[in-house]
């Protein structure tokens, strides 16, 4: 047999650094993240060493005089062997290796200062280790080679990065922009940071971020989520979790939101700004939620623009769930007018929650609302009024009886809005005291007082000639009793059982079983025309002996009815109100002539 050898993977430094600095970081401005960042552990790793030591990065932003960038820390600082481990090796970190508290840094992937490529096609490191007192230059090219040389000059102990600017980035080295990212990235940082421009030196002000204090009032809050997303929230709710150590504050949006959008949030990682799109760490129904937040133990990814999805960020989000919960819970008790703007702004995120758990239900039972045919009303008001919940699940049948029921004192919920009848069914099956009924035009019809059965003699022949004028229309004749008064008729449409729609289905793919399934069925669907047997016209009808002048009022009344019910009326409709309408004016011109 053969021996099989083993080969290494050839590696394209130049490929994999255009890769990393051009894909791996989205946005031209991340290198100023990841130098912030690898400042913060330089010192934090010094830290370790001297606990009282202050911690400084200064900025040196390229000037006529000066064209460089340059970015220092007063840190740990690098050996000889870390910068050939560290920084010439993708994928190594110090961080992990010689602390042992490796959690108390922010990055961990040693690629970070990869991004200053996308920004210059040179970098440069001096540093001087505290460990080693050895002043070093590492210098790397975007072509994929580097050199180190010993310094013959002192420096302090720490690091400096030097960059040399591309054109089309010039931008972001100057002042006033680079100073707001500066504030944008590390605005949470407890190391003191200056930015020199020339002679000048402007110290960016640091002080413990209100919403990380210990004692901080709502006020307060408020105005820091002002300050940093430009709303008026509705209210503010500090959290902490246990896992992954995070801290911060959820905000009530006062506007409605899609459940498709997602929110910005202000995501810190050991005070460090991490993102601003990444939805992670907040529960997935929090769509009306925006975020401020940082977290100690949680973890980033690669490019540090999201955090890692693990088993610690799901137990984070957790918590996070059960404080908006709780929350939720309480502020009915806490804050009634802010309970109410809650449910009037973000009722429907709340009737989906409602449908997913039991506990919200309960909470906002009695407060959900729905439209009405009397406008907008809360599920108790309802109840309140008429003992029932009647809606329909359908926006057509809603449209074609919201009158009738007003008139008969109906509250009727228009329920083909998402999640209602859904919300509904499942009130009514979690709370067997509830009536709910669901309500169609024919349903309506049935709530219609009957005529006494002493009248039906007085009724018969009557019936008998309007049904043979409906016959043509395919409509039924009911007589019954019904407000208001003055309407002498309603149009019902009865609804396609499930063989009608099969049998349009199948007739559209011209599949033979169509025409089977259409002679089996024994009756064929009808509609109803309902006449009011108080109205004063209805009473006039019923001495009306010539049977075409009965036919002319009749087909006026069946098209009335169907405008009275917003039904379509088409071309036939207007054709037969048009010709009824003839009649009535002939026929009355013959008897006004015969006089």
């Amino acid at each position: 047999m053969q021996e099989e050898k083993s080969y290494s993977f050839q590696v394209n430094l130049k490929g994999m650094i255009a890769l990393l600095s051009e894909h791996l970081y989205s946005d031209p401005n991340t290198f100023i993240r990841e130098l912030l960042q690898n400042g913060v552990d330089a010192i934090t790793a010094l830290k370790h060493l001297d606990e009282q030591h202050q911690g400084k990065i200064t900025i040196e932003l390229p000037s006529v005089e000066q064209p460089k960038f340059l970015f220092s820390d007063n840190g740990i600082g690098l050996k000889e062997t870390d910068i050939h481990q560290f920084l010439s090796v993708i994928g190594e970190s110090s961080k992990s290796k010689d602390i042992k508290d490796a959690q108390d840094f922010i990055g961990k992937f040693g690629i970070g200062l990869l991004s200053c490529f996308v920004v210059s096609d040179e970098i440069i490191v001096e540093t001087k280790s505290a460990l080693e007192q050895m002043p070093l230059r590492w210098t790397a090219r975007a072509e994929g080679d580097y050199k180190i040389e010993r310094l013959t000059e002192d420096i302090p102990v720490g690091t400096r990065v030097i960059l040399s600017p591309k054109k089309q980035f010039n931008y972001i080295f100057e002042a006033d922009y680079f100073e707001k990212k500066i504030k944008f990235y590390g605005d949470a940082l407890r190391e003191n940071i200056s930015i020199v421009v020339g002679t000048t030196e402007k110290i960016i002000h640091k002080e413990e971020p209100k919403w990380l204090a210990s004692l901080v009032s709502k006020a307060e809050l408020l105005a820091v989520g002002k300050e940093l997303f430009h709303v008026n929230f509705l209210d503010a709710i500090p959290f902490e979790t246990t896992a992954g150590k995070a801290k911060g504050v959820l905000y009530i949006l006062p506007f409605r939101t899609q459940f498709s959008s997602k929110q910005r949030h202000r995501i810190y990682l050991k005070r460090m700004f991490l993102a601003e799109e990444d939805q992670s760490i907040l529960p997935n129904w929090a769509f009306f939620v925006r975020m401020l937040v940082n977290t100690e133990e949680l973890s980033a990814t690669a490019s540090r623009e999201s955090l890692m999805k693990n088993d610690l960020l799901r137990q984070a989000r957790k918590e996070i769930a059960v404080v908006l919960k709780t929350y939720l819970q309480q502020v009915k008790k806490i804050d009634f007018d802010i309970y109410i703007r809650i449910i009037q702004t973000h009722y429907l995120h709340l009737k989906a929650f409602a449908l997913e758990d039991p506990d919200f239900l309960e909470i906002f039972l009695a407060d959900i609302p729905f439209e009405t045919n009397r406008g907008q009303r809360s599920f108790q008001n309802i109840i309140d009024h008429q003992q029932q919940l009647y809606y329909c699940a359908d926006f057509e049948d809603f449209k074609q009886i919201d009158r009738m029921a007003d008139t008969q004192g109906m509250i009727l919920v228009n329920a083909s809005f998402t999640f209602d009848t859904e919300l509904l069914r499942r009130i009514k099956q979690k709370y067997r005291d509830y009536k709910i009924t669901e309500m169609s035009p024919n349903q309506l019809l049935e709530t219609f007082q009957p005529i006494h059965e002493d009248e039906h003699n007085h009724y018969v022949s009557f019936q008998k000639e309007v049904q043979r004028i409906l016959d043509d229309y395919s409509c039924v004749l009911e007589i019954r009793r019904f407000k208001p008064i003055d309407t002498p008729a309603i149009f019902t449409k009865m609804e396609q059982n499930n063989v009608e729609n099969t049998i349009s289905q199948l007739k559209e793919n011209a599949n033979p079983f169509a025409q089977v399934l259409k002679t089996s069925r024994p009756n064929k669907i009808q509609n109803t025309l309902c006449l009011n047997a108080d109205n004063a016209l209805i009473k006039t009808l019923m001495d009306i002996k010539d049977v075409y002048m009965l036919r002319s009022v009749m087909e006026v009344l069946y098209v009335q009815a169907l405008i009275l019910g917003k039904y379509p009326v088409k071309e036939r409709e207007m054709k037969v109100m048009n010709e009824a309408l003839k009649s009535l004016i002939v026929m009355g011109l013959d008897n006004f002539v015969n006089l």
